[in-house]
């Protein structure tokens, strides 16, 4: 079963490899990403240089790229799990391990070894995995996004707030059961502990990709 998680660990770590960002600029404007704007392999980039379109279109496939690889892989071992005789693949799909498959596929983003680790922020990616942690807080800071950066034009106050802002309604959403607007086993304080740990993870990444293109 060791075997089997850290193989899908491996597999997110490559999926996460493949930038939405380089592939769209790539095959619709036969553009090196890494060498248009701010060199980052990312939505803002595309955005902002590139097409606005195609940024919010690249924005959108990153979100759903996340999202969907975490759910194929819950599905699919769980149709497996029925499947098995007797069913033992659990494990397999227990929230501990979507969210280190979900890890690796953001790290993938931003440190792609198919790029030389030249990758993205990998900020929408990370949105997509929270969203398929903790949708409705996820959501209503998606919305608040849109507001600040379509309203007030607020693009890195707008990365910031999806960074933060879902972690902070997902403690909010848990003490309110009442709600129920969360998964009943992501309503623990441990789970909102785990999602500390996920904003920190962002922090570091982006620092680290940050520092490869010397902005700081």
């Amino acid at each position: 079963m060791l075997i089997v998680a850290a193989m899908l660990v491996l597999l997110s770590y490559w999926y996460g490899c493949f930038s939405t960002a380089r592939l769209l600029a790539k095959s619709v404007r036969s553009l090196n990403i890494y060498k248009v704007g701010t060199g980052f392999a990312d939505t803002e980039n595309i955005y902002f240089n590139v097409s606005k379109s195609l940024g919010i279109l690249t924005g959108a496939l990153d979100i759903i790229k996340s999202y969907v690889w975490l759910y194929v892989i819950r599905e699919g071992l769980m149709i497996m799990d029925r499947m098995a005789v007797p069913p033992n693949l659990s494990v397999l799909y227990s929230c501990d391990l979507l969210m280190l498959y979900g890890i690796a596929m953001l790290v993938g983003h931003c440190l792609p070894l198919t790029q030389h680790l030249r990758g993205g922020r990998g900020i929408l990616s990370y949105f997509g995995i929270l969203a398929f942690f903790s949708f409705y807080p996820t959501l209503i800071t998606g919305l608040l996004a849109l507001v600040i950066v379509f309203r007030f034009k607020q693009v890195r106050f707008a990365q910031y707030t999806i960074v933060v802002l879902p972690v902070l309604l997902t403690m909010v959403f848990s003490a309110i059961p009442s709600l129920n607007l969360l998964n009943p086993h992501h309503s623990t304080p441990l789970f909102t502990v785990k999602l500390m740990g996920m904003v920190l993870l962002m922090g570091i990444l982006n620092i680290i990709v940050s520092k490869k293109l010397g902005e700081l």
